[in-house]
Parts: structure tokens; sequence; C-alpha cells
């Protein structure tokens, strides 16, 4: 009978080719991506990249967004709008800013206060930040009814109400003028999708008071 030969021993490297070789596919994936990841955070590469400020414009610059081209050139205190039916409560005045609006799209666009993504304030005494207006009238005719036609500029006040002892005319406010990606063209509604807006530009003014109003 012929005995069996010794069965050859492996080196360390033969017996770490074969471990690797019978190792499911998405365990390696799985053990390399882990590693790769771990040595990048050591050397810092997982950082978060640093945030841009959004650009300050000047008054009076057009900022050209997604939707929307948005010219601001004026911000003022107003006592009430009777007209409109907009009166502060006692002790309270109307913060006003102006500015044309133009749609850049092929669709109408309805401005309300719960769905601007036009303009804002910020740093306001007694306003939130990203505070949304308390109503947005056409300059023209009065009408809170603003819808946007494309092609067409429109000038518009943005209105919020503040305590009258928190702003007066001289001081500075910083307007923000905001803006959406483009996600896709909508499949189940009309005209574009695009995400939540973000602050795309900001401009300081300086406020004008006008007291009980203007006639023009």
């Amino acid at each position: 009978m012929t005995a069996t030969p010794p069965r050859a021993r492996r080196s360390w490297r033969q017996g770490t080719r074969h471990l690797y070789d019978r190792l499911p596919t998405p365990w390696l994936l799985t053990g390399i991506t882990t590693l790769l990841l771990g040595v990048s955070a050591l050397f810092g590469g997982l950082d978060d990249a640093p945030v841009q400020a959004a650009p300050v414009i000047t008054p009076g610059a057009t900022h050209v967004g997604s939707e929307l081209t948005v010219t601001v050139d004026q911000a003022l205190l107003i006592d009430a709008f009777p007209e409109q039916y907009i009166t502060p409560e006692a002790g309270n005045r109307l913060l006003v800013v102006r500015a044309v609006v133009e749609n850049t799209t092929t669709e109408p666009r309805r401005l309300s206060p719960v769905e601007t993504d036009s303009v804002g304030v910020d740093g306001v005494p007694g306003l939130p930040d990203a505070a949304v207006p308390l109503r947005i009238l056409v300059i023209d005719d009065g009408s809170d009814l603003v819808v946007v036609q494309p092609g067409v500029p429109v000038e518009l006040a943005y209105v919020w109400e503040i305590d009258g002892a928190d702003l007066a005319a001289g001081d500075t406010i910083t307007v923000t003028l905001l803006d959406r990606v483009y996600i896709s063209e909508g499949r189940l509604t009309h005209g574009g999708l695009y995400d939540d807006p973000v602050v795309a530009a900001t401009l300081d003014l300086v406020l004008d008071d006008v007291g009980a109003g203007v006639s023009e």
C-alpha cells in the first residue's frame, strides 16, 4: 500500500490569498470602503467643505435667480396702508421693502406670504430670521393678488409689522434675496420642480420714513 505523501505546508502568503479568494465580494467591498473612510478621516479628508456666504450686492443691482430677477433699491417705514386694510397694532409700524420682480420662467408665478421665495429681511429686531411678510402688494394698484407673468416686470411692496420703537429712519437693515434650484420638469403639475429656497444674495439698505404715507 502506497503511503499518502504529507500535505505541503502553505506559506502565510498562500494562506492569506486562499482566505481572500473565499470571501464574498460584498464583504470585500465593505471592508475596503471602511478602510478608505478610516484613512480619509484620519487625515481630515471628511471635513465639511466650508459654506460660502451669499454674495453682497449693492442697492439697485439686479439679482438673477432660477425663476425670478429681483431688484431692490428702497426700504422704508410707514404708519399704515388703510386702503389695503393694513393697520398695525397700537405702537407698531410697517416695514416695507420695495422690489421690481420679473418672472423669467415660461409659467405665471404666484407670490404670497406663504410661498414668497423671493425677498426677506434678516436681523430686524422683533422679527425672527426668515420671517415671511405680512402681505405682498402690487404698488400700482395695491392689490395683494400677486401673479407675476413671464417677462413682465412688476413693482412690489413686501410688508412686515414691527414694533415702532425698534427701527427709525437712518437705521440699516439687511435684505435677503431668496432663490430655489431647479430640480426637474414637473410630472403631475405644470411647470418645473424646485427645491426649498436658500439665501442667494444680500444687500444693506438705509431706512426712509414716510410717516403716514406719500402721494404720488
